[in-house]
């Protein structure tokens, strides 16, 4: 071996002693450790806080992501935007500075729906999330990403809506512009609601227009449906004398309803004849519309509505409700397959039964006023012949076209129909002898008139209408008088003649204008005992209604109905009556002037109500 080499490794031998001493020493020695575990700990918190950042950079993109794709979508679906769908959807993600997150936009439209969806993503990178690559792999600079995405679908659509439009056309709705006020708002709601409508078997709307005044006309379109037990065939309205009725939405078709009668309270048209504005109207003048969807006839049925008479609005309500209750269905079916019917084919199973989960039903109720007495003619005129005879040229001759010395007033043998010595005031003649005579003026002798009593009327006389002789002699029913003359025109030009006369009794305290009628009858008919010798008597009074409209009110909204109500001008018990009707404080609305047109505007809204769907 290599003595030099011997040595160097023999001098070595002390110093790899000395590390090994060194190293161990080191091992032993404790001061700096915290410094190492302070930076170990700082560099992990700093990565958890960091990547605590990242989250929540992340959620609150998220966040703006969608509430950007919601508002989009939303703005889109409505079917009274315009613009096409896509270029809505972009412009808010432009104005939002997200348009390069974009990735997708469908839309889907119909005639009765829109349906808008939309998709975004972005690439977010995460700063914190890999700090520990720069310990581990100081070289590799790619990094990580969070995708954040989000998609909204938002539809409206025209789910099955029935609807109850409960009009006040009242003698007060000619005040104050408020008829014309209330025209352009109302034909506006129909066309809000109306609009985007179609036939299919979903998502149609049909609307109801029910005018109201004294009384509800259901016109010729319902009458055939409804049982009456009638008292004259001028017009059609029936009478809900049971309060009963107005506890339940239903209204039984096979059920038999008295007959309003047909007159004219003498404050309205004294001077016209026929009576001009008769209590319930003549054919379909203000009467219900049933279930349509034609937008125009709404219209003009709106712009032919005509105030006149007091007001009940629980007969209105109760229309309303009734024509959302199934139980009016036979009326539907009938009417969406007549040709020429307002109610389309489509709208033949309504009204649908109540709670269903697509089947929106909605009363809008409006008044200018509050509720007042609701009137009819005593039993005594409304039913049964009166004590005037009139000659006529032909059976079929109106009686306003009779002249008045052609007419005689019986003032004897009225309780005695069988036994023939009776007697009859003539009017037009002047010899005081000539005036009175046992037999009325068409005949020429006592015997003749006998002979045609004999015989009988020369066809069965329809309700409301006296019967027709020989001779065309007609002994004229008090319901067709007063179809035809007012209270004091029957008194003032038939009759005051024969009071004159002394042929008709006075008795003292009595103002005959007023009295007449009620004390004559009460004289020769003994079965009327009622002491009140008004022609016309009140049925309900306002109180009385006020308590019908509220049990209705509630009815209606136990079955689901939504009820709106509407005052417009309306005095305070008008007021309190309709918020006590609503569904909640927010479904009444309290208004003046063209403000009506707000009112409507809002309740179309919150029918046609935009739905997010996801």
């Amino acid at each position: 071996m290599n003595v030099n080499l011997i040595k160097a490794m023999k001098d070595a031998e002390p110093t790899t002693k000395s590390s090994r001493g060194m190293w161990a020493r080191l091992r032993k020695e404790e001061d700096g450790g915290m410094i190492i575990f302070s930076l170990f700990m700082f560099v992990l918190i700093l990565w958890f806080g960091g990547m605590a950042v990242d989250l929540m950079r992340f959620e609150t993109t998220r966040a703006k992501l969608q509430a950007t794709l919601d508002r989009a979508t939303l703005a889109a679906a409505d079917m009274d935007q315009v613009l096409p769908c896509e270029d809505v959807v972009t412009d808010y993600f432009t104005k939002a500075g997200m348009e390069s997150f974009l990735e997708d936009i469908d839309c889907d439209d119909g005639i009765n729906y829109r349906v808008v969806s939309a998709d975004a993503s972005a690439q977010m990178p995460l700063f914190f999330y890999d700090l520990p690559n720069v310990f581990t792999n100081p070289f590799e600079t790619e990094v990580s990403t969070l995708t954040v995405s989000g998609g909204s679908t938002a539809e409206e659509r025209v789910t099955d809506v029935e609807v109850s439009l409960v009009l006040d056309v009242s003698g007060s709705m000619s005040r104050n512009n408020r008829i014309q006020n209330l025209r352009p708002a109302a034909r506006d709601f129909v066309t809000t609601v109306l609009a985007n409508n179609t036939n299919a078997p979903e998502g149609l709307i049909t609307i109801s227009m029910i005018p109201y005044s004294a009384v509800v006309n259901p016109g010729t379109s319902i009458e055939p449906f409804m049982n009456i037990n009638r008292a004259h065939e001028f017009s059609t309205c029936p009478l809900f004398m049971d309060d009963t009725l107005f506890e339940t939405t239903e209204l039984d078709l096979s059920e038999t309803y008295e007959h309003v009668a047909h007159f004219d309270p003498d404050w309205y048209s004294a001077d016209a004849v026929p009576i001009a504005n008769p209590w319930c109207h003549v054919g379909d003048h203000n009467s219900i519309i049933v279930g349509s969807t034609n937008e125009q006839s709404l219209h003009d049925a709106i712009d032919a509505l005509e105030p006149y008479g007091n007001t009940a609005i629980d007969m209105g309500v109760k229309w309303g409700a009734a024509l959302l209750d199934p139980s009016t269905g036979e009326i539907f079916n009938v009417l969406a397959n007549t040709s020429g019917s307002d109610v389309p084919i489509a709208a033949a199973n309504r009204p649908q039964d109540f709670n269903q989960p697509d089947v929106l039903k909605v009363i809008v109720v409006m008044t200018d006023g509050a509720n007042t007495q609701q009137y009819d003619l005593h039993d005594r005129f409304k039913w049964g012949t009166s004590f005037i005879w009139f000659n006529l040229d032909s059976v079929n001759e109106p009686l306003q076209d009779v002249h008045r010395t052609d007419y005689s007033i019986q003032y004897s043998g009225l309780g005695t129909p069988t036994d023939f010595h009776d007697d009859w005031f003539y009017t037009h003649n002047a010899s005081s002898s000539q005036r009175f005579r046992n037999y009325p003026d068409g005949y020429s002798s006592n015997w003749e008139y006998r002979q045609a009593m004999a015989n009988g009327p020369l066809f069965l006389a329809s309700p409301g209408v006296g019967p027709t002789y020989e001779n065309n002699v007609r002994n004229a029913s008090w319901q067709e008088l007063y179809a035809v003359w007012e209270h004091n025109r029957v008194n003032n030009s038939l009759l005051s003649r024969a009071y004159n006369a002394g042929a008709i009794p006075w008795s003292a305290g009595s103002t005959w204008a007023q009295n007449l009628l009620g004390q004559w009858v009460e004289i020769f008919y003994d079965d009327y005992s009622d002491p009140d010798s008004a022609i016309n008597y009140s049925l309900v009074n306002s109180s009385e209604a006020d308590d019908r409209l509220s049990d209705i009110c509630a009815a209606a909204r136990a079955q689901g109905i939504i009820v709106y109500t509407v005052a417009f001008e309306a005095p305070s018990a008008g007021q309190a009556a309709l918020a006590d009707c609503a569904s909640s404080p927010s479904h009444y609305f309290d208004v003046s002037g063209t403000d009506i047109s707000s009112a409507f505007a809002a309740i179309a809204s919150d029918i046609r109500a935009l739905k997010l769907t996801e």
